[in-house]
């Protein structure tokens, strides 16, 4: 039988949740909910359990990124919270075709990498992942479950066959799930893109409208969480093995859009890229650069593209020649 004060701290976690799923919120409004937060590990418990139930992201997660020394007060407008929600990833929770993934405190290894770096990673259940530079995974294996959720850059897993079923890959923007096979998943600026290298997945897409329905995809294709939605593209061996040149010191470009470009170059780098004309990041560029010559590529824009490339300040400023 569930106690007065279980009853109260419930009530006010569930207050707490349709605040914050409300249009806006503010410095004030986290600050409160912090001071609520911190008087008892209950409290936690039971805001956890109440956003679950709401069927929404990790609100705890995107509230603890809130930075109350950068904000005035102003209202939190609705596009700000789905930066926010971007700005960490998956949260704590990642959200897929099963619904909520939930890893528990201590239950999931993480692996990172650096600038330029590359890491091979052995999971438990004999599944290996190749990080590329700047990356972040998480993953939790068990003998009844297999999931992992990549929080930033980029992965090459090779999926081992299981006892445990299917392995799930989660993203900011949605979920894919294979039984084996290699499967490159990579980050875009406004999504992520999963390529099947070997066999076959299903993905679906978990929006702030909901859940889309599971998007089947065969080998040689490629599986694009968008904005909006989810959309499947065939590929051929040879485009798909370009994709993981990275893994070699290289950088193939394939009618990419520097958005992407630039920030393949900067988790090889440590350099970043502003752009003077937002329209700028929609341009395509095609070529092949080795991941550690940010001449060559700064050359390659230059030449492909007509974009000047000026250092200012420890970045990179990039415009069209045209408009100077």
């Amino acid at each position: 039988m569930t106690s007065p004060r279980e009853t109260r701290i419930g009530r006010e976690a569930a207050d707490w949740v349709v605040k914050f799923d409300g249009v806006e919120f503010n410095a004030d409004d986290v600050a409160a909910f912090r001071r609520w937060l911190a008087k008892s590990d209950d409290h936690r418990a039971a805001f956890q359990l109440a956003s679950r139930a709401w069927n929404q992201m990790d609100l705890l997660a995107r509230l603890d990124a809130f930075d109350l020394a950068a904000d005035d007060g102003a209202p939190v407008s609705l596009a700000r919270r789905r930066a926010l929600a971007a700005s960490v990833g998956a949260g704590a929770l990642a959200v897929g075709i099963g619904g909520y993934v939930v890893f528990s405190s201590g239950s999931a290894e993480a692996f990172e990498t650096g600038v330029g770096e590359q890491r091979e990673v052995n999971l438990a259940d004999g599944t290996l992942v190749v990080l590329n530079a700047s990356s972040r995974l998480e993953a939790e294996i068990r003998d009844d479950r297999r999931h992992a959720r990549l929080l930033a850059g980029e992965a090459l897993f090779q999926i081992a066959e299981s006892n445990a079923g299917v392995f799930s890959i989660a993203t900011p923007s949605g979920e894919v799930e294979a039984a084996s096979g290699d499967i490159l998943v990579k980050l875009l600026p406004d999504g992520a893109r999963v390529a099947l290298l070997s066999e076959g997945a299903r993905a679906s897409r978990r929006s702030w409208l909901g859940q889309s329905s599971p998007v089947l995809a065969g080998a040689n294709s490629e599986i694009v969480f968008g904005r909006q939605d989810v959309a499947v593209d065939a590929s051929t061996a040879e485009q798909l093995a370009r994709r993981t040149l990275w893994r070699d010191g290289m950088l193939a470009f394939d009618d990419t859009p520097l958005s992407e470009a630039v920030a393949d170059v900067t988790r090889q780098s440590g350099v970043r890229f502003t752009f003077t004309d937002p329209a700028l990041a929609e341009l395509r560029v095609g070529g092949l650069v080795r991941a550690d010559d940010l001449d060559a590529f700064l050359e390659l824009l230059r030449n492909n593209l007509a974009i000047n490339t000026e250092r200012r300040d420890g970045e990179i400023v990039l415009s069209s020649t045209a408009t100077l």
